[in-house]
């Protein structure tokens, strides 16, 4: 067994390098600052009268400098400082009375009474928020709207079981899981970013991050989905590399398994979303599989999405994946990348592990420890402890990825380098720790993001 210790990725910023995102957008401000950029967001907002109002107040108290934790890691715990046209993000907030939209609470309570079960209500209170949403879609012109949920809500969507910070507990995250998919699903229809917003982030309670983790979570994801770039990637590559992640999921019948193109992306996160066909799945293997054709029509047909995005083609390409490659996904894979005139190929699964590390004393290991089995088989800690924090930041002990190469023409390094700068650009999470381990997703219209954040109530 080898090991090694990868260096913490860097991020870059609008006249500096860091890599934390905070302080780095607080010091050099954000990435796209000398290109066309969000210096004003409009919102709209959809939700009952009383969490509206609360929010409204608590995004104006925001303006202003929010004190950090009182802490022994103050890099950890860093001040807010404000969301304003000054300093930072240098963007302010925008909108008006006719912009909010208010759904009486005697209507939700209607629809919960009406409901047959919790997948009826849950389909009524999308409805809901869509029918609000595509009104101001249609009279208004907001950059994001705010979906605000107060806690009886989520109560009467999710039961009374609520999602902790940083709690790994993939059952209580899957009660969210449905509302917010299809939410989410339903109001692509309407070209209008959206934000699941629970209230009880205007008064944290003792177990949800600190204020001014809170003010610089919320304020970074609604600045990216204003269509800004809070931060980038370091490019140390000469080569122009891309990077696709293909995941499976059932249909909402459960009768067919589909495939998706979640996100394909270069390092700057410009890219596209592209969905799959019906996959077949085979009783000899659990895992669901691409056949040759599938396998290049759907790479193929991505590639040239990308190509009308961002206007070239890569001379890289990265293919992240949570299961094993069959050697029929390898020949259509390849065949795209030769018929593309693309010159390097990395086939990559990213796998969950059940075991754990631990150096003298029980600490969990280094974030960016690697620990290499063979040349196609590695382990990856994407959590641990954080030179840069003086701790480890989290709850549970932190187990590695499994990163398994099927076939790759860069280093083990760098691949493992790669993902492991990845999990730093989930623009929902300012702290660089991924908050669930063993889970790869491709969030939103960028990039990467092995683990979900759902730990402030926002997504």
């Amino acid at each position: 067994m080898e090991i090694s210790l990868l260096k913490e990725p860097i991020l870059q910023f609008h006249n500096g390098e860091h890599i934390c995102p905070r302080t780095g957008i607080y010091k050099y401000g954000v990435a796209d600052f000398e290109n066309v950029r969000p210096d004003k967001i409009v919102l709209g907002f959809v939700g009952n009268s009383d969490s509206i109002g609360s929010l409204i107040s608590w995004i104006k108290s925001c303006k202003s400098h929010i004190d950090p934790k009182k802490s022994k890691q103050p890099n950890l715990f860093m001040n807010f400082p404000g969301f304003n046209g000054k300093i930072a993000f240098k963007s302010e907030i925008s909108y008006d009375e006719t912009y909010v939209r208010k759904i009486n609470n005697s209507i939700f309570e209607k629809a919960k009474k009406s409901s047959k079960d919790i997948d009826d209500l849950i389909i009524k209170a999308v409805d809901l928020f869509l029918t609000e949403i595509k009104f101001l879609s249609k009279n208004k012109n907001p950059d994001v709207i705010l979906c605000v949920l107060d806690e009886k809500f989520t109560n009467m969507i999710y039961g009374t079981k609520t999602v902790k910070l940083d709690e790994d507990d993939e059952d209580n995250l899957s009660m969210e899981i449905n509302f917010r998919r299809l939410l989410k699903a339903k109001a692509m229809e309407y070209n209008i970013p959206i934000q699941i917003v629970r209230d009880r982030i205007v008064k944290p309670s003792k177990e949800m991050q600190d204020e001014a983790t809170i003010a610089w979570n919320f304020f970074t994801a609604l600045y990216y989905k204003a269509s800004g770039t809070p931060w980038a990637l370091k490019k140390d590559a000469t080569n122009n590399t891309c990077f696709a992640g293909i995941s499976f999921y059932k249909s909402r019948d459960k009768s067919t398994t589909q495939t998706s193109v979640t996100q394909i992306f270069n390092e700057q996160g410009n890219g596209v979303i592209l969905r799959g066909t019906p996959v077949k799945e085979s009783k000899k293997d659990k895992q669901p599989h691409l056949s040759q054709q599938q396998a290049f029509d759907l790479l193929h047909n991505s590639l040239k999405e990308y190509y009308e995005a961002v206007k070239i083609y890569p001379q890289r390409l990265v293919i992240h994946k949570s299961s094993n490659y069959s050697e029929e996904e390898i020949e259509g894979f390849e065949k795209v990348a030769e018929k593309m005139n693309i010159n390097s190929l990395d086939l990559v699964t990213i796998m969950p592990t059940n075991f754990r590390l631990y150096r003298e004393g029980n600490y969990p290991p280094l974030r960016g420890t690697m620990f290499s089995l063979d040349k196609q088989r590695h382990f990856l800690y994407t959590r641990g402890f954080v030179d840069y924090y003086g701790t480890y930041p989290g709850r549970y002990i932190p187990s590695p990825i499994e990163i398994r190469l099927f076939s790759y023409d860069e280093s083990p390094e760098q691949i493992c380098n790669e993902i492991l700068a990845l999990t730093k650009m989930n623009w929902n999470n300012t702290l660089f720790i991924p908050q669930l381990v063993g889970q790869v997703f491709y969030k939103s219209r960028l990039i990467y993001a092995a683990f979900l954040n759902m730990s402030i109530g926002l997504s």
